[in-house]
């Protein structure tokens, strides 16, 4: 596995025993945090706050404030006694999840939806990763972190996204089930449609189709059809947040972000961002068409999901780990030391830049929401473009030894 210092690093235990410690170490950090053991991290609102500020209004009877970013941040800075920028913007299928998280107390409901996600995310990725998974691990590790950390939901989609891909290898058209639940972030999983269309797996689609149905019903049985309406309005409202450069765009690693924080206007970034986004989808649809190895093919069309939405933070980089899982076997199969090294040096750049950022300014909440407090690039999409170019490059050569492939699902 990539060069002779790679294949003895590995073998040492080294990297499997760290990423483990690791693991542990920051999701007991995160339990104290969330539990309000932590004196030093009990102000400040964090990610997961949101969901349960938004599942609280639910109970309130009161959700759809939670789509106006006036009413939101108000219930916000009730909450946690502090200002945040966290608009909800969340699919009302979401809204499910986070009204049964609200039954529960705060440290409690973290620990459900943050420890089940964790070990659903590790369990697709051991399958898909099999000898690669440590590895793996260790690429995306600042992504990892982050969610523990902030109580997003990256393990979540990672989760269903993996659950998609050993679906798919086994050419099953349940595939379409974990598909259709990305319904939650949908912007998550436009390359992936793209591909199963590219492919005419029309029986995915049509699982798919019939999940997003039924959990659009679902939804509006429980909040009502003006659910909907305020959906819309927000989403809107939030557009119009990005456009104005209030998110952490240092943060992003889209290229949308990185030309807004060079100083380019939005008229301009927007557009440009636009072209790539249609670039990648027709390499997406090509990789589906053309290539025969469906690890790979699944590959492309994850690494160009990640080109295509303007909003893409650095806790949705847990499907660049899904990524790298399909494709790690090719890749040391060819790659020598120092190409292992370049890969993680880029994959770090891409999933811990913008909170690098953050901790260079000394702020003691890393992870709360606060507009326009710090202006910095976003390296985050150069670190995601040199990782993509390290891929190909070594890919493009002749192994020189055979791939170890992970167990089949």
């Amino acid at each position: 596995m990539g060069g002779p210092v790679t294949q003895r690093l590995l073998e040492s235990g080294v990297v499997r025993i760290g990423i483990t410690l690791f693991l542990v170490l920051v999701f007991i950090q995160s339990i104290a945090h969330f539990f309000g053991f932590v004196a030093s991290m009990r102000d400040g609102l964090l990610d997961f706050d949101a969901f349960y500020v938004a599942g609280k209004m639910f109970w309130e009877g009161n959700l759809a404030d939670a789509y106006s970013a006036r009413a939101m941040f108000e219930a916000q800075r009730q909450f946690s006694g502090s200002d945040g920028f966290m608009p909800w913007t969340y699919p009302p299928q979401f809204d499910l999840v986070v009204a049964g998280l609200a039954l529960l107390p705060r440290g409690v409901a973290y620990l459900l939806f943050g420890g089940l996600s964790l070990m659903a995310y590790l369990w697709v990725m051991r399958r898909l990763a099999g000898a690669y998974f440590y590895p793996v691990l260790l690429m995306i590790a600042p992504a990892l972190q982050i969610n523990m950390k902030s109580g997003q939901n990256g393990f979540l989609t990672g989760a269903l996204v993996g659950a998609f891909c050993l679906l798919m290898l086994r050419r099953r058209a349940s595939a379409g089930l974990p598909l259709g639940l990305m319904v939650i972030k949908p912007h998550l999983a436009l390359g992936l449609g793209v591909s199963v269309l590219a492919a005419r797996r029309w029986g995915v689609v049509a699982w798919s189709a019939a999940v997003v149905i039924l959990t659009s019903a679902l939804a509006t049985l429980v909040f009502g059809v003006e659910i909907w309406a305020a959906f819309l309005n927000g989403a809107a409202e939030a557009s119009a947040f990005l456009e104005q450069g209030e998110y952490q765009l240092h943060r992003m690693t889209s290229l949308f972000a990185a030309l807004e924080t060079l100083g380019v206007p939005t008229e301009v970034a927007l557009p440009i961002h636009g072209a790539l986004a249609v670039a990648a989808c027709a390499g997406v649809a090509y990789a589906a068409v053309r290539l025969s190895d469906p690890r790979r093919a699944i590959a492309v069309a994850l690494f160009g999901t990640l080109l295509v939405s303007p909003y893409n933070y650095d806790y949705d980089l847990t499907l660049l780990g899904v990524a790298l899982a399909l494709i790690a076997p090719d890749f040391l199969a060819r790659a020598r030391d120092r190409d292992v090294l370049l890969l993680l040096l880029m994959a770090w750049v891409a999933c811990g830049s913008g909170l690098a950022v953050v901790a260079t300014t000394g702020r003691e909440r890393l992870l709360t929401g606060v507009q326009g407090d710090i202006e910095a690039v976003a390296l985050g999409f150069y670190g995601y473009v040199g990782l993509l170019v390290v891929l190909v490059s070594v890919l493009a050569r002749e192994p020189w030894r055979e791939a170890a492939r992970p167990t089949s699902p």
